[in-house]
């Protein structure tokens, strides 16, 4: 299709777990990909959004932002063969502390559509990072909490906190 540069990433404009993510890195792969997804429910609801490919490296950086503030993340490392970093997919992921690029960035991201609570994907590019993309429904275990930490009780007193200071 003309006036889309290659290679670019196919996928739902609300999904996870990396379902219905193709690589397109051709014009006869984009056509053909675009031609199975024709017949897809949601495609014919809602479309794909084509997002320009970010070389992938193996691993990611998901910072987790509730009402402003940084209150966990983890590294999700791709499994072997796959340039996808999603746990559904074989990834894994560890424990992360964010150095104070990833969290200015993660936090200006979220900041910026306003979001409550939101996992922010950094790619690492050089000695800084590029948002790859905000996840609304993130899921999060305790594997995101820094050591010694609760995430979740964490993430429950960031949100309560936004809720009182927008009610007085």
């Amino acid at each position: 299709p003309a006036g889309i540069e290659l290679p670019v990433v196919i996928k739902p404009r609300f999904g996870s777990w990396g379902r219905h993510v193709h690589l397109c890195t051709t014009t006869r792969s984009l056509r053909r990909c675009l031609q199975e997804l024709r017949d897809e429910p949601w495609f014919r609801e809602q479309g794909a959004i084509a997002q320009e490919l970010i070389e992938p490296t193996g691993c990611d950086l998901r910072v987790l932002v509730a009402a402003g503030e940084v209150v966990g993340a983890v590294v999700r490392v791709a499994a072997e063969g796959e340039w996808r970093t999603n746990v559904a997919l074989g990834g894994t992921r560890h424990p992360a502390l964010p150095g104070r690029r990833a969290r200015s960035l993660a936090l200006a991201a979220a900041a910026s559509v306003g979001a409550d609570l939101v996992g922010v994907d950094l790619l690492p590019r050089g000695r800084s990072y590029v948002v790859l993309e905000l996840n609304a429904a993130v899921d999060f275990t305790a594997d995101y909490a820094p050591e010694g930490e609760d995430v979740f009780a964490q993430t429950m007193s960031a949100l309560g906190a936004r809720s009182f200071s927008q009610a007085a």
